[in-house]
């Protein structure tokens, strides 16, 4: 494994920030929350349209 607290043992001594981690994760699950609900409302969307094409076309049958 490698330290990368540094300290004593070597010169270089390395600190990352927990935001280095935290604002990319944010912005990951942000983008996937996005993109999910996006995708969400196109198949409903899709299945809507489909709904009133059938209805139309049981309108149509029956005059």
């Amino acid at each position: 494994m490698v330290d990368l607290g540094g300290g004593q043992d070597g010169p270089i001594e390395h600190g990352f920030s927990n935001t280095v981690f935290i604002i990319p994760g944010i912005i990951f699950v942000s983008l996937s929350v996005f993109f999910g609900y996006k995708l969400y409302k196109s198949l409903v969307e899709r299945e809507r349209k489909r709904q009133e094409k059938k209805l139309q076309k049981q309108h149509k049958k029956k005059k």
